[in-house]
């Protein structure tokens, strides 16, 4: 699945805005919330997040059974660790 989000406008704190991403996103039912731009079901398990961030920064963040639950308590810091283990 991949799923494409706008945080660029989004008014959402980081706390709320982290629960909201595992609840809404890393559930069995996917559920679109407010930044919410596209749902695209590709067939794959592995769910692939696009994020437009208020950084100006492009994330692409992929969430399996390894990382699923870091991503679920805060997908930013599983982004990151995902960064850290690309730059080794």
């Amino acid at each position: 699945m991949k799923i494409t989000l706008d945080r660029r406008t989004c008014k959402c704190w980081q706390p709320a805005c982290e629960a909201h991403f595992g609840w809404h996103f890393l559930r069995e039912e996917v559920t679109p919330i407010d930044c919410t731009l596209e749902i695209l079901d590709d067939g794959k398990e592995t769910r692939t997040f696009i994020i437009m961030d208020r950084d100006g920064i492009e994330k692409e963040l992929l969430v399996d059974e390894h990382n699923w639950a870091d991503a679920y308590d805060s997908w930013q810091l599983a982004w990151e660790a995902q960064q850290a283990k690309m730059g080794q």
